[in-house]
């Protein structure tokens, strides 16, 4: 009777532990996905980071350019006068704002308000030194094209569907936290339990390197499915400058999926051959 149980158990035991290694596998990946995030897309510094290494101002300013050389061709000002005023722009720091009122959970509406001063300001210098004789510019005229110059600038700067992502990173940055400490800790200790309960330590390690390498693949997955179907470089986004940013900037993400696959498939590499020295070791000792 106890050698039938003994079967039973011996038979249950690598079932138990082949899905003690699924779960591990599971953690390992969900860690992966938290992680990434907050290093990403829960991160002003890599926000910043990419607007700056991809040249993100300068193509913004450009474009802004165009679209005021079309607004002061329609109201008779010069391409001088528009080349000169946006030479005298800085996109750099009102995005900088921009971007640290939406992770900061702040209202993320551009405030023209110095934009206004300053166009206004250029602008009266420029019609008093063209102003003819007789020629009258009204207040009505002057103030129309400062607020649709105003309505450019705001739409240049803007990132669409930036304030519903700016209100969810705020409401769940906390709580990302707390599970990626909870995932660790469940991790390590489902490690430990499948390492420590083995009576014999090599089969712990092939337990461990099932783990690792489920692991590899399922956080391989959305990176290479992306690659492979090319979806970023198909999302339709009207300017260049969004377009840049929405590709690197989620390209950076899952790099870091890549990151995470690479460090998996070693660490189960290594517990597989740390298994085979062990299991080795202990055929020739018998």
């Amino acid at each position: 009777m106890s050698e039938k149980r003994r079967k039973k158990s011996g038979g249950l035991r690598p079932f138990v532990y082949c899905v003690l290694s699924f779960f591990l596998a599971v953690i390992l990946f969900l860690l992966s996905i938290c992680v990434s995030l907050r290093v990403t897309f829960f991160s002003e510094d890599y926000m910043l980071q990419t607007m700056a290494e991809y040249e993100y101002y300068s193509q913004l300013t450009e474009e802004f350019r165009k679209q005021m050389v079309s607004l002061s061709h329609a109201s008779g000002l010069t391409d001088d006068f528009t080349n000169d005023f946006v030479a005298t722009l800085d996109f750099r720091q009102d995005v900088t704002e921009y971007v640290d009122a939406f992770y900061s959970g702040e209202s993320t509406v551009i405030k023209t308000t110095a934009f206004k001063q300053q166009f206004r300001s250029a602008l009266d210098k420029y019609v008093e030194k063209n102003k003819k004789a007789g020629t009258e510019v009204s207040e009505s005229a002057l103030e129309y094209l400062v607020n649709e110059a105003a309505d450019i600038y705001s739409n240049t700067i803007e990132i669409p569907f930036f304030s519903v992502g700016a209100n969810f990173i705020y409401k769940y940055n906390t709580t990302l936290n707390v599970v990626m400490i909870v995932l660790a800790v469940a991790g390590v200790v489902l490690g430990l339990i499948m390492f420590l309960t083995n009576e014999f330590r090599h089969r712990g390690y092939r337990y461990l390197s099932y783990a690792f390498s489920a692991a590899f693949i399922c956080t391989m997955v959305p990176p290479v499915l992306v690659l492979c179907t090319g979806v970023i470089e198909k999302i339709n986004i009207t300017t260049r400058s969004l377009y840049n940013l929405f590709t690197h900037y989620f390209g950076g993400i899952f790099t870091y999926f890549i990151i995470f696959g690479v460090v998996y498939l070693v660490a189960g590499v290594l517990m597989f051959v740390m298994f085979a020295n062990k299991h080795k070791k202990l055929l020739r000792g018998n």
